[in-house]
């Protein structure tokens, strides 16, 4: 019961965010419609919603944003099978790691900026390279995080397992894996928010169709209120993964528990 009411929020903090954004909102609208802030730096609430629904009409945003949905989806769980499978590898065969992680400490030390060009020569401009942007933002924080989770198993733990006369794969998936999993889920919600980031950087820079194509755009023509709707619903995604991963973590987290 006191971890339940630790978690709950206290009433008066929700009510304070909530006055604190409908006076942010109130600000920004009256700002905008008596002229005080000029409406190509800044764009109204009504102005964003009216948006919203012009952009309805014409079919506009949802296709573009279903486009960089799909990419964000496929490159993030290729990111998350790769970087955790990768991460087992390198775990069970520790000569392995010694090898390749320098390597891969390089590749993921490269500037994005620097390799997209290279991506739409190699892939086009097409899903392709966008998928592989996310695989280059995303997969290698989560293979160094799976690694870091499984090298922290308690010492104790091990013993144990060695005493059972359990074999390497055995360690590796019933004792190192969990005891990595917090480390592992760190990874995936970081990784969670950055692959829209990837998925949008490479859309703005070759793409036809996504919401990096919209806010390119809107920028063109000086669009204020289509570039906050993007930006607007580009954040509530983040947020939603975020929060999927959260679900995640706690669901697995408590069947390792019980198990």
């Amino acid at each position: 019961m006191e971890k339940k009411n630790k978690r709950k929020q206290p009433l008066w903090v929700t009510a304070v965010q909530a006055t604190m954004v409908l006076a942010l909102l109130a600000g920004a609208q009256i700002a905008v419609s008596r002229g005080y802030v000029n409406r190509i730096f800044l764009a109204s609430p009504a102005q964003i919603v009216d948006e919203f629904f012009y952009m309805l009409q014409g079919n506009e945003l949802w296709p573009n944003i279903f486009a960089s949905l799909q990419e964000v989806i496929v490159g993030y769980c290729l990111s998350a099978l790769l970087g955790i499978a990768i991460g087992v590898v390198f775990v069970t065969f520790p000569k392995l790691e010694a090898v390749f992680s320098p390597f891969f400490s390089a590749v993921m030390a490269v500037p994005k900026t620097a390799i997209m060009p290279l991506l739409v020569v190699w892939f086009g401009i097409g899903f392709n390279s966008k998928v592989v942007m996310v695989l280059l933002f995303c997969m290698f924080t989560i293979l160094f995080n799976t690694v870091s989770g499984a090298k922290q198993t308690r010492e104790e733990h091990l013993k144990v397992a060695r005493v059972f006369k359990a074999t390497r794969l055995q360690i590796v998936f019933k004792v190192m894996l969990p005891s990595a999993l917090p480390s592992i889920f760190t990874g995936l919600r970081v990784t969670a928010a950055t692959a829209i980031t990837g998925v949008i950087f490479a859309e703005m820079t070759a793409s036809k169709k996504g919401a990096g194509y919209l806010l390119n755009e809107a920028q063109a023509v000086l669009n204020t209120p289509r570039l906050f709707l993007v930006i607007i619903i580009v954040t509530l995604l983040s947020v939603l993964f975020v929060s999927l991963v959260n679900l995640a973590e706690r669901v697995l987290c408590r069947h390792w528990r019980n198990v």
